[in-house]
Parts: structure tokens; sequence; C-alpha cells
């Protein structure tokens, strides 16, 4: 239920975020599918992900588009992403930046796999924009997919992170979280899935 605000003369609606989906890893993980295809048709077009004290030792954390249940898609994800910090420092190294054309996934980690050192796992916000009305979810609408975040990761020790792109393959039923080869190598973590209504609310 929206809450009201008002100026004492007149009112409008607020919405305020609603969590649709949160849990916790402790043991060897591939990957949680979440599902928003129902949020989707209730008038929910922004979604964030929160992703705190992620382990994923020696693979890379990657996000996946769903068009159904258990369907993750396998190409159309469109990016750049960017990763630099305490052992690359300069963005203007090419190593620290990288792009996927046509991938089956959001590289979370930059393409780069988790070196956590034991202690020192990621944290991110990921924002997922489907940027017409809920009531269209055929293939042809491409969600806004962009993240920024702090890790440990191979190569450059303490990292900056950031990322973003667009998925063209039906994202309409939800998202695959979890490692980039099917491993159990996430180990460790949470996950907060907040979607937020459409028509400039959120």
């Amino acid at each position: 239920m929206p809450l009201l605000i008002t100026d004492g003369t007149t009112a409008r609606e607020q919405h305020t975020g609603v969590i649709f989906h949160e849990g916790k890893i402790t043991s060897g993980t591939s990957h949680v599918d979440l599902r928003w295809d129902q949020a989707r048709s209730a008038g929910y077009g922004y979604f964030t992900l929160d992703l705190s004290g992620i382990k994923c030792e020696g693979s890379e954390f990657v996000i996946r588009g769903l068009s159904a249940a258990n369907t993750p898609t396998t190409q159309g994800s469109f990016q750049g992403y960017f990763a630099h910090g305490e052992s690359i420092a300069s963005l203007s190294n090419s190593s620290t930046s990288g792009g996927s054309n046509n991938a089956a996934y959001f590289r979370i980690f930059a393409a780069r796999d988790g070196n956590h050192a034991g202690r020192y796992f990621g944290y991110f916000r990921v924002n997922i924009v489907f940027p017409v009305d809920s009531s269209q979810t055929s293939a042809n609408v491409a969600p806004s997919v962009w993240w920024h975040g702090t890790s440990r990761l191979s190569s450059i020790n303490a990292t900056h992170v950031a990322g973003g792109g667009t998925q063209t393959q039906s994202m309409s039923y939800g998202i695959r979280i979890g490692t980039d080869d099917g491993s159990t190598n996430w180990t460790l973590g949470s996950y907060v899935l907040t979607g937020y209504k459409e028509g400039g609310q959120y």
C-alpha cells in the first residue's frame, strides 16, 4: 500500500521499495534464481540487488537473465566494466577495463576471479531497470543494468569495480546470480532484491 504525501492541501502517492527476495549463502553454491515476473506484472520496473560479503574464491561472480523457470540466457549481454585498485591503479592501463559483446552474463567481478585472502569479500549494488511499462515483457524489451562495488580480485587485489550494459534477450522471469563456470565456489554472502514501482516513484 502506498504512502500518501501531503502539504495539507493536495496529496500524492509515494510507493516505497518492496523486498521480493533475500537470503544468505553459507556453503558451496553454484547459483540462486530470483524471480520477478509477478512483480513486473504488478507494475514494478526498477530493481536493486544488494550483494554483501560475497566470497567466490577462484571464480567470477556473474548475473544471468532468466526467460523462464530454470532457463538462463546464453547470450545477449552487452557491457563494459573496469576494475582498478591496489596493484593496478591507473584507469589508463588497458588491463583494468574490458567489455563483452553478446555474452551469456554480466561480469560483476569485471572478468576476474575472486581472490579474497580469507576475509576481504565483495560488496555491490546492482541496478536493473526496465524502460517501458511493465505490461511489455517480450524479448525486445532491453533492460539497463549497472553495478558498483568492491572486492579483492585476482591480479588487482583490493579493487574498485563498476560496470554497465544491457541484455537483448528476455529477462522477463528474473535473474540468476552465481559463479561463471557452474562451480560451487560461491561459499559466503547475502543478497536482497528490492523492487520499485514505475512512473518516477523510485
